[in-house]
C-alpha cells in the first residue's frame, strides 16, 4: 500500500524544467487551519508519541523547527518564495529559516540539510530536498530527516526513514500545498496535510531573532 501510494505521488514527474511553469514567487501567509487525513500510527509511532512531552520536547522551545509541516502551518508568519533557473528559495520568518531546494531529479539531492537560519545553523528536521515541475505544480521531495514532530501539539513523529512530498499549486491568489508524509515504520498509511496560503506581497519578513521559548503560545500555556 505504501509503495503504491509513493509511486502514485511521484508519478507527477521528476524532470525539472529550466523555466518555472507556475508562478509561486512572492510572499504568502497561512489562510486558515488547513486539513489533515486520519492519523494511523504504527506501534513505533505510538511509542514515540507516548514519550513526547509538549512543554519539554517541542523543538520550537529551543528555536529549532520540529518539521517542515510545523513551519508551513505557523499562523501569522510570512513566507517568501523565489524561483530561479536552478533552485527554489523559501524564506520563513519563523526562526529566520532559509531553505534552498535544487531543481532536478534525485541526483540533485544533497547530503546536507536544505534549510539553515541566518546564523548558518543547518536543520536536518526540515530534511534534504529536491524539486521538479509537473505542469503547473511544483513538487518537492524531502528525505534524510532528523527525528522531529509533524504535529507538535500531539507529538506526531517523523524519523530518518520518513519521506515527505510537498505539491504546490497556485489558484488565483491562493497557494495550495498538499504535504504527504510516508513512513511504514511510523504510519499504517501515509499522512496527508493540506494548507492554503494567501498572497501577501506587501508583507515584509522581519528578523525573528529567536531565543529559547520566546514565542507567545508557550507563555499562554504556562499562564493557564
Amino acid at each position: 500500500m505504501f509503495l503504491k501510494t509513493l509511486v502514485g505521488i511521484l508519478s507527477f514527474g521528476v524532470v525539472a524544467t529550466a523555466i518555472a511553469q507556475t508562478d509561486i514567487s512572492g510572499t504568502w501567509m497561512l489562510n486558515g487551519p488547513g486539513t489533515e487525513s486520519e492519523i494511523l500510527l504504527s506501534e513505533e509511532g505510538k511509542r514515540l508519541q507516548d514519550d513526547y512531552e509538549l512543554l519539554e520536547d517541542d523543538p520550537s522551545l529551543y528555536c529549532t523547527p520540529a518539521s517542515s509541516s510545523r513551519i508551513w502551518a505557523n499562523p501569522g508568519a510570512p513566507i517568501k518564495i523565489e524561483q530561479t533557473d536552478t533552485s527554489i528559495l523559501i524564506s520563513y520568518e519563523l526562526f529566520d529559516l532559509r531553505r534552498e531546494v535544487p531543481l532536478g531529479g534525485e541526483s540533485a539531492l544533497r547530503n546536507q540539510p536544505s534549510t539553515q537560519n541566518l546564523n548558518g545553523t543547518f536543520f536536518p528536521e526540515m530534511g534534504s530536498s529536491f524539486a521538479s515541475y509537473d505542469g503547473e505544480r511544483l513538487i518537492i521531495e524531502s528525505r534524510n530527516h532528523a527525528y522531529g514532530y509533524i504535529r507538535t501539539s500531539r507529538g506526531i513523529p517523523q524519523a530518518p526513514s520518513t519521506t515527505a512530498i510537498e505539491v504546490l499549486e497556485v489558484e488565483g491568489d491562493i497557494l495550495h500545498i498538499t504535504h504527504t508524509y510516508i513512513d511504514e515504520s511510523l504510519f499504517e498509511k501515509p499522512l496527508v496535510l493540506e494548507y492554503f496560503l494567501r498572497r501577501a506581497d506587501d508583507t515584509v519578513l522581519n528578523v525573528y531573532d529567536c531565543t529559547e521559548a520566546n514565542y507567545n503560545w508557550f507563555d499562554e500555556l504556562n499562564a493557564n
